[in-house]
């Protein structure tokens, strides 16, 4: 996602955009702000990582099947998302960024799927606006139990969480669980210009 740094610049340059840049000038503003952070429950720690329990919540998404080389998939997904919480709803409402960003990745055999979510923050659960893109839909997310730890740096493309999904899966297998590598959710929670103390995570969904 350090495209989103590349793209805030040359929207900024072009005046023909003024309203959309002030909505993006505020939401990443917000990015050096706390966020909303979608509720979970730790509910046991074990060597290496932890399960937590995320509740049944509303989510923001958009979907794409792709190859894993296609370029810049993650980032024309975020985008999507971000133009509805800058007000791309049927509301014209524009919403707090949230944390974190969730990809859900199912392997395929000629093409993955990539389900990009935002979590809806608790003040918009009830009734969230509509989006008006065909791209993005409100997604009911049922109660989840996840397997995860938390990892620094960055995450760029496939490769490298499919590296930290492949180290994470060998600790839990040596702890007597099994997953799969073949469905889990890649999630972020950091905007691209912080280089510190970054946040990644994979989650492996316990079954």
């Amino acid at each position: 996602m350090r495209t989103l740094v590349v793209l805030t610049v040359l929207l900024a340059a072009t005046s023909a955009h003024a309203g959309w840049i002030d909505s993006i000038t505020a939401q990443i503003s917000s990015l050096f702000q706390s966020y909303e952070e979608a509720p979970y429950t730790v509910t046991a720690t074990y060597a290496g990582y932890e399960e937590r329990v995320y509740p049944a919540r509303k989510w923001v998404c958009t979907e794409k099947t792709a190859h894993r080389e296609d370029d810049d998939m993650q980032s024309n997904m975020f985008w999507y998302l971000f133009r509805y919480i800058s007000g791309n709803n049927n509301k014209q409402e524009k919403i707090e960024m949230t944390i974190p960003v969730s990809t859900e990745y199912t392997q395929g055999t000629a093409t993955n799927t990539y389900e990009m979510c935002f979590y809806i923050g608790q003040e918009h659960q009830d009734d969230p606006a509509t989006p008006t893109e065909q791209k993005v839909t409100i997604q009911d997310r049922p109660e989840i139990t996840v397997l995860t730890r938390t990892v620094g740096g960055y995450m760029d493309d496939d490769e490298d969480w499919l590296e930290e999904a492949s180290r994470l899966a060998d600790i839990i297998n040596a702890n007597g669980e099994t997953v799969s590598l073949s469905h889990m959710y890649w999630v972020g929670y950091d905007a691209p210009f912080k280089f510190w103390n970054r946040r990644n995570e994979i989650w492996f969904v316990k079954n």
